[in-house]
C-alpha cells in the first residue's frame, strides 16, 4: 500500500477502503518508515489495547527490512501480590528451642494464652 500516508492516514482512493476498515476498527499502525524501497508496504497493525514498547525496522530479508518489535501483555485479571517468604536456613533453632522451653506452660494456660 505505497500509496497511503501512515502519518497522516491520507491516501488515494485505491486504498479508501482499507483507511476505512483500519478507522472503523480502531487499529493502529505501528510501522512508520519504509520497509521495501522507498514506500511501507509492510502493515503492522493492532487494536489500542495491545501496548506496542519498540518496534524497529531492522536489517534487510530479500527485498524487504525486517520487523522487530517487543510488546506488554496486561491481563486486568491478574493481580500481584507480594509474598513474603521466611529463610529458614538462616534460624537459630538450638537458641529457639531453649526459648521456647524457658517458657512456663503452666503460667500461660492459666493466664489464657495457650
Amino acid at each position: 500500500m505505497p500509496y497511503i500516508n501512515w502519518n497522516t492516514c491520507q491516501n488515494q482512493a485505491l486504498d479508501s477502503k482499507i483507511i476505512c476498515l483500519i478507522n472503523t476498527n480502531s487499529l493502529q499502525q505501528h510501522v512508520n518508515e519504509p520497509t521495501t524501497q522507498n514506500n511501507i508496504l509492510d502493515r503492522f497493525m493492532t487494536s489500542p489495547d495491545l501496548r506496542i514498547i519498540e518496534l524497529e525496522v531492522t536489517d534487510q530479508i530479500g527485498d524487504h527490512q525486517m520487523i522487530d518489535f517487543a510488546h506488554e501483555i496486561y491481563d486486568p485479571n491478574t493481580r500481584t501480590q507480594e509474598k513474603h517468604v521466611l529463610d529458614y536456613k538462616r534460624t537459630k533453632f538450638k537458641l529457639l528451642k531453649g526459648e521456647l522451653d524457658s517458657i512456663n506452660n503452666k503460667v500461660l494456660m492459666r493466664q489464657g494464652l495457650l
